[in-house]
């Protein structure tokens, strides 16, 4: 973790960049000295140059490539745009097998249940049968008591069995839909992706020119480092100078302030 001291220090080189890059808006870089005023111009100018370069590199790099560069990009994208939705549709489908799996567990277990209570029902009837043929009408009776029970348990039983079907068949008819989707843009993706890899990389000379750009592109953050310090260098000469003018008078404030930060933590230390 950056200290105290370190801090400062950084919000007084930013804000010397400021100054120096706030000075160039309003065409206040001839106050700073020649010397620093070239430095800085070489430093742009440096940086536009590499920019430049990059450009023509990636220019030979399309001219190279071709529409065969743009189609490989083209399949990649829609590779990716196809794993996407397949991801997106594997958690819906995966969030209805999670509300189904207790429903088929549940409906196992009450198809299970109501063979017994019908079976316990026909032992009931048959019962009540013989017993009214052999005129034991009391006994009988107790029977048929129990028949009409057992018969609304079965009606109960049967209407959840139809409303855990129901349920089921609401969860997983789209279910199936889209799972069959999934299979369809799998095949896709496989499709796409053997196009894409019979698809050459490039040539030697595209692998020198990508190493060309590699190394262009790390020029190009080299001179932009180097822009920096001199747009720092630049702020630092006007703020010794103290350029008059309404704008820049701000920074030589803010400036200050900073730099006494700076001088007392400096002195703590």
């Amino acid at each position: 973790m950056a200290t105290k001291l370190e801090k400062a220090q950084l919000q007084y080189e930013r804000i010397l960049r400021e100054l120096g890059s706030r000075a160039e808006m309003v065409e206040q870089l001839e106050k700073a000295d020649p010397a620093i005023r070239k430095k800085y111009i070489r430093a742009k100018e440096a940086l536009e140059d590499r920019k430049l370069e990059l450009e023509f590199i990636v220019s030979e790099i399309d001219n190279l490539l071709g529409g065969h560069g743009k189609k490989r990009e083209q399949l990649k994208e829609e590779i990716d745009e196809l794993k996407s939705a397949i991801d997106k549709k594997d958690k819906v489908i995966n969030t209805r097998k999670s509300k189904s799996g207790p429903i088929h567990t549940q409906l196992a277990g009450a198809e299970y249940d109501i063979r017994f209570v019908e079976k316990a029902m026909k032992e009931e009837v048959a019962k009540a049968k013989d017993l009214r043929e052999r005129e034991a009408f009391e006994k009988a009776k107790v029977h048929e008591a129990n028949i009409k029970r057992i018969k609304i348990d079965i009606l109960k039983r049967k209407k959840s069995i139809r409303q855990m079907r129901k349920e089921l068949k609401e969860i997983e008819g789209p279910m199936k839909k889209q799972e069959e989707e999934v299979e369809q843009m799998k095949a896709k993706v496989e499709e796409i992706q053997e196009q894409y890899d019979a698809m050459e990389e490039g040539s030697d000379l595209t692998s020198e020119l990508e190493r060309q750009r590699e190394e262009k592109e790390k020029e190009i953050e080299r001179c932009e480092l180097h822009k920096k310090d001199v747009l720092a260098d630049l702020g630092e000469n006007l703020y010794e100078k103290r350029a008059k003018h309404p704008v820049l008078s701000k920074y030589y404030q803010d400036l200050d302030q900073v730099a006494a930060v700076i001088d007392s933590l400096q002195g703590k230390e």
